[in-house]
This record gives C-alpha cells, structure tokens and sequence, in this order.
C-alpha cells in the first residue's frame, strides 16, 4: 500500500480492508491537518468508479461543496455523520443523519448536484464512499466561511440545530 500524509493508495488488484486498515486511517485522521484520512480503492482519479474508506475526526471541517457528476453514496462502518443539504442560497434544504450501529439509516445515495457537507457526530467517523468517477474537483458555493475558524464553528452549529 503508498501512503501520504492522509491518503493510503490500496492499488492491489483485490482490495480489503480490515479493522487494523480502519485504526491506521483514524491515526492518520488524527495526525493529518485536516483531521481526515482516506484509503482509496480505485487505481486512478480516471477509474469510472472511485471508491474510498473515509476516516473523519469529529474536528474535522468539510466545506459545503457540490459534485457536477452528481453521484456518491455512503456506507457508515463506524460512528455517525450529519450530512446537511443546501439550496442555492444557503439555507438548509434538509439534513440526514446516517450510523454504523444500523438502528436509523445507514447508507445514502445523492443522485443530484446538491450542496452539501459532513460533519462527524462521534470522535470518529469511518465510512465507504462511492462515487461517479472520472475524478473531478468538488464546486465551492461564495457563502460558505471558507477560513474563518469563528464562522466556520456558527456554519457547523447551524447546520447541528437542524437536526430532525
């Protein structure tokens, strides 16, 4: 397996991962400056399929973005996400709320190009992403608070209130 700072490239014909694979990524989350980590499981940013395990450290911050190709979908393996959907705007269209512990919704599919982002409800959040490839850079919205850490903190309590 290569490996950077937060990305571990599993480019072996047949992939796996196990429960040591999932505490290294949560290290590295830890470790990383962005507070997450990914395994990727695809072999290139040009594969018509990319597929990653995702580790999120709770203090991590996802920029709302939005995906011109439209299509992911995410399997929790541990802990819990808040995924919060917005218009054009910015107002909060809807937000979902998906856990490992399979008692409420587990995985989700978004088909559209919503803005959307993740915040992690527990220390750790480790999930499978699944996503239209070729890869492509996510599309930022102007009303985000890209790096005002005060801004940011009223963004996540904002979108933390909406939950149903």
């Amino acid at each position: 397996m290569l490996e950077t700072s937060s990305v571990l490239l599993g480019r072996q014909p047949i992939g796996t991962v196990s429960q040591d694979v999932m505490e290294r990524l949560k290290q590295m989350a830890v470790e990383a400056p962005l507070k997450r980590a990914r395994l990727c499981l695809h072999s290139s940013h040009e594969d018509a399929v990319q597929e990653m395990v995702i580790a999120l450290h709770q203090s991590t911050y996802i920029r709302p973005h939005r995906h011109q190709n439209g299509t992911e979908s995410f399997h929790m393996i541990e802990g819990s996400v808040l995924i919060g959907f917005f218009e054009e705007t910015g107002e909060i269209r809807e937000t979902l709320q998906l856990q490992a512990d399979r008692r409420s919704i587990f995985l989700y599919r978004l088909s559209a190009s919503f803005w959307h982002t993740v915040l992690p409800l527990t220390e750790f959040a480790v999930f499978h992403e699944v996503a239209k490839g070729p890869f492509t850079v996510a599309e930022y919205p102007a009303w985000e608070p890209e790096n005002e850490p005060h801004a940011i903190q009223q963004f996540k309590n904002r979108v933390m209130m909406a939950i149903p």
